[in-house]
């Protein structure tokens, strides 16, 4: 053919090459944007990156390089190389990957261990019968909880480990909690099947007991007897009840964290008069009451392009609880999907997400999000103008600490790339989040109907982190393409 033919696209409403003449001559732009007012960003930014769908990527000359352009990596990301094996998730969403030797000696020297603790879970020790103490103080002996007149409800985790799991709850001691006869702590099953191992011996050892490890540190903490339960020793466990206990001068337990993934924590289900709706194990609900009560949730709303695609991919980060699509940052009280298309309004589309700080620190998630678009000024046009684009970079956050902490990753994200960048952060006012619609909460997830699991870090970062292989868009890459001559939405030009 001796003239280029384009297809208008109307998701990008942009002209697409589709077929040129093989003369020799000057290559000509793969895409041309037709859209009012956007005339003339290909000659502006040098056939610069151009992305007005963040669900595919296109550029005027070579997406490959655009993209490199704008991918930032943060260090953390670039340390390891994911395996696929990095996260062994249990049935509760925490984190089952076992520690080094050199981690769990370390953090038995930490402050609070104590020598009877270390006796017991790094050489097989056993506890004096009677004496059902916790490493970090709590009394289980039976004269002890007959003085007090109550048995104090919360979960047990191992006493050494950074991030340990829960292991036993209050709810599975047994009744003989209260009887003298009782000399050791004992549980008649564990928070989570997988929470523990159960090494069995050999036929020939002597002793023919099962031992029963974490299996997180894989550390000795007791055995089990069969029908008879699991005997533990109580200097194994820190106790973290779900309510301080009155007068009690027991030591804290201050590395408490939430579940690695909460896609899998026990839901907050009551029990109902539907036959049909299991009520939550009690040993279960004992761990989300826990659980939340020493959490301390933060929020951040992030924008980044489509709340569908980004929500998705933020719900797998670890140690987000939940999210929320919505608008912010215009200025229309109650925005409709409607309103903030007209362009008029000043929102953008972005994604409340509420997280765990011990699982996942704001530094790391504004580093996910920095990772997951292109923040630069190049793309700083249309729906992505900073302050009005619909699809802008932005992050509102609740306090002046992460908005220091978010100021101070943009730097070392535009230092690294070199590039100015249009993401603003700003502290989110009073109404200054408006859920969106329900048809666009979990969009992705529903329509895609696929189970959402939680990544490592390093595997979101390699996942969500890069922008996928280019079909279109580089003359490395470009695929020919069969098209019927009688489609009305072929345009035909001359260059």
């Amino acid at each position: 053919p001796s003239a280029y033919r384009y297809k208008y696209i109307k998701a990008s409403g942009m002209l697409k090459l589709v077929e040129g003449p093989n003369n020799g001559s000057r290559e000509a732009p793969k895409y041309i944007p037709v859209q009012r007012g956007m005339e003339n960003v290909l000659v502006s930014n040098g056939w610069s990156f151009l992305d007005p769908d963040e669900s595919e990527p296109i550029s005027a000359f070579d997406l490959d390089a655009a993209n490199e352009e704008g991918q930032y990596k943060p260090k953390w990301g670039l340390s390891k190389i994911c395996d696929g094996s990095s996260v062994k998730l249990s049935s509760l969403g925490y984190n089952l990957q076992r520690q080094s030797y050199e981690d769990i000696i370390e953090a038995s020297r930490r402050v609070g261990v104590t020598s009877q603790a270390k006796k017991v879970l790094l050489e097989g020790g056993t506890d004096q019968p009677n004496i059902q103490l916790t490493n970090n103080g709590y009394d289980f002996s039976a004269g002890t909880l007959q003085s007090k007149s109550f048995l104090p409800e919360g979960i047990f985790m191992c006493a050494i480990g950074f991030g340990s799991v829960p292991l036993f709850s209050t709810a599975d001691l047994p009744p003989s909690i209260l009887s003298a006869s009782a000399g050791w702590l004992s549980f008649e099953r564990p928070i989570a099947d997988d929470h523990v191992e159960l090494i069995h011996p050999d036929k020939l050892d002597l002793d023919q007991r099962i031992e029963v490890v974490d299996a997180r540190t894989g550390c000795h903490v007791g055995h089990y007897f069969g029908s008879d339960g699991f005997c533990i020793n109580a200097s194994a466990l820190n106790f973290v009840p779900l309510e301080k206990i009155s007068g009690d001068h027991s030591k804290e337990c201050m590395d408490v964290i939430g579940p690695f993934s909460w896609r899998s924590f026990p839901e907050d289900v009551a029990v109902k008069n539907d036959s049909k709706q299991p009520a939550i194990i009690p040993s279960h609900e004992m761990l989300r009451k826990v659980i939340l009560s020493k959490v301390e949730k933060e929020e951040i709303i992030l924008g980044a392009g489509c709340f569908w695609h980004v929500e998705f991919a933020l719900r797998r980060i670890p140690g987000v609880i939940d999210t929320v699509a919505g608008y912010a940052g215009g200025t229309l009280p109650y925005p409709t999907y409607k309103d903030i298309c007209s362009g008029t309004t000043g929102h953008a589309e972005v994604v409340k997400v509420v997280f765990d700080p011990t699982v996942c620190d704001t530094g790391k998630l504004i580093d996910c999000w920095l990772a997951m678009h292109d923040p630069t000024v190049v793309r700083a046009h249309g729906k992505r103008a900073r302050e009005t684009g619909q699809y802008r970079s932005c992050a509102f956050v609740s306090n002046e600490k992460m908005k220091k902490i978010a100021s101070d990753t943009m730097k070392t994200c535009q230092q690294q790339l070199g590039k100015e960048l249009s993401s603003e952060v700003k502290l989110l006012t009073t109404n200054g989040f408006w859920a969106a619609e329900e048809r666009h909460q979990r969009h992705d997830e529903r329509r895609r109907s696929v189970e959402l699991y939680t990544l490592s870090f390093e595997q979101w970062l390699l996942k969500y982190g890069r922008r996928s292989a280019p079909v279109t868009g580089s003359s490395e890459s470009i695929r020919a393409e069969h098209f019927d001559d009688l489609d009305d939405g072929m345009a035909r030009m001359m260059i």
